[in-house]
């Protein structure tokens, strides 16, 4: 009887573990991926400004420059303002997450593309490596570093990372 319990009580907690796991990396994806694509598809500074932590840094490896929190927002009010702003579409693949109770280094590719005046869609790749912080219940942006990599991340570099939902292929935290 007590080898009995003792494998209820192991499986028990191996299915509590693993539920808890995957609650984890599904608030991960919609406070960060999920608002973060919501935003451009909507222009929605608001929702924008709101992922990102008031002590953000901002390093654009392409662009060679860092930018406080208010200097990199302020560029986005901006441009989504302009009436003339195209919406962009983005989206998130990672390669690899690393979770503690309340960070969060994700490295991963985006796409983004959005459609010219001749009704052709282009895309735009790049490599980015995020720091979150977990605050008031909610996953935010801390550091973001992205950069094309001189040219080389490409469609090909975005279908071979892994979907969000997969997380099993990108998470670090293995028990």
């Amino acid at each position: 009887m007590k080898h009995l319990i003792t494998c209820f009580t192991f499986l028990f907690l191996t299915f509590y573990s693993y539920g808890q796991e995957e609650i984890l990396h599904q608030k991960i994806n919609q406070d960060m991926y999920g608002n973060f694509s919501e935003a451009f598809k909507n222009l929605d500074y608001s929702l924008f400004a709101s992922i990102h932590s008031k002590e953000m840094i901002r390093i654009s490896g392409s662009g060679g420059e860092i930018k406080k929190a208010q200097d990199y927002l302020n560029g986005y009010q901006k441009r989504w303002k302009n009436p003339k702003t195209t919406v962009s579409l983005i989206s998130f693949r990672l390669l690899e997450r690393i979770t503690s109770d309340t960070l969060v280094s994700d490295r991963g590719i985006y796409r983004a593309s959005y459609t010219n005046d001749k009704n052709e869609t282009k895309f735009f790749y790049g490599k980015f490596h995020i720091l979150l912080r977990l605050e008031n219940d909610t996953w935010k942006i801390l550091i973001d570093y992205d950069s094309d990599e001189k040219g080389t991340i490409n469609k090909q570099s975005y279908d071979t990372a892994f979907s969000l939902s997969n997380y099993k292929k990108y998470s670090k935290n293995r028990n």
